[in-house]
């Protein structure tokens, strides 16, 4: 993210413009030395020599790092998972859910905006819990307040079992990213809960969030979208029911533990080979 956007312009080029932009700690002298060890190793083919795999949890993350230099070739694909995942839920208390880091990337001015356009639809008990602390909090609180909307409460920072529980109460979740994601442990945790996931139609969350199925997608900082996709959710609680019962399916097929060990094995067992070749 830079000035509240996402840059790439450094991707595959001498990165002179991170040290314009200060990228590093906001810090053009720190970023001069991060700049020139990356150039020197791109120089030395360190990437290509050096490293035996890379792992990136997701297929859009290694065409990004393939795109940043890194041998495609040597890059496996291995997603998080959940050692203990929660029994799932299809029951819900009427409300929606977003739990991460209250910081600009994460889109909840997006999401706030499209709750002011809700609320001239009338929906029994329906709320936005916010689970969460960082940096955006009170400029939020604000935010809600300046807007007048009587149906979003910040619950603040909760331990994971909290969390989770939360979550398993919730009819769905929210997560209105405006910068990339890596693989956030969120989504697998509200696809054990049983819960489809409203997100961004950004990066990998396309990827983990199969449109229609497992929850929906929507233009990022685009509130009518998110608004007309959380609609139908409320609208058709049966069919919000069955998506979150296919993201149960979708955990149990690829997140378990036992899964990711077995992929694990698998991507060590190929390097093995391929270096007794």
């Amino acid at each position: 993210m830079r000035h509240g956007g996402i840059c790439e312009q450094c991707v595959g080029k001498f990165p002179w413009k991170g040290i314009v932009y200060g990228c590093h700690r906001n810090s053009r002298l720190y970023s001069i030395p991060a700049a020139l060890s990356g150039c020197l190793h791109r120089f030395l083919e360190t990437w290509e020599k050096k490293v035996d795999a890379y792992i990136a949890l997701t297929e859009f993350g290694k065409g990004k790092f393939a795109e940043c230099g890194l041998p495609e070739e040597k890059i496996f694909v291995k997603p998080n998972f959940l050692s203990n995942p929660s029994e799932p839920n299809y029951s819900n208390g009427g409300y929606v859910v977003f739990i991460g880091r209250l910081s600009s990337e994460k889109g909840l001015n997006t999401l706030i905006s499209t709750f002011k356009i809700l609320k001239y639809i009338t929906y029994d008990h329906f709320s936005l819990k916010i689970i969460g602390d960082g940096p955006q909090r009170k400029h939020l609180e604000n935010m809600v307040r300046a807007k007048n909307i009587h149906n979003i409460e910040f619950i603040g920072r909760r331990s994971f079992d909290e969390c989770m529980e939360f979550l398993k109460n919730s009819m769905f979740m929210v997560m209105p990213s405006i910068c990339y994601e890596g693989f956030p442990l969120v989504i697998g945790e509200a696809f054990a809960c049983g819960k489809p996931v409203i997100a961004s139609k950004l990066g990998a969350l396309t990827e983990l969030i199969e449109d229609g199925k497992t929850g929906l997608l929507f233009e990022p900082r685009n509130p009518k979208d998110l608004a007309s996709k959380i609609k139908m959710m409320l609208e058709n609680k049966g069919n919000c029911i069955e998506m979150g019962k296919k993201a149960r399916k979708e955990f149990e097929k690829k997140y378990t533990a036992e899964k990711n060990f077995k992929m694990l094995l698998n991507i060590y067992n190929k390097i093995i080979h391929k270096t007794h070749e």
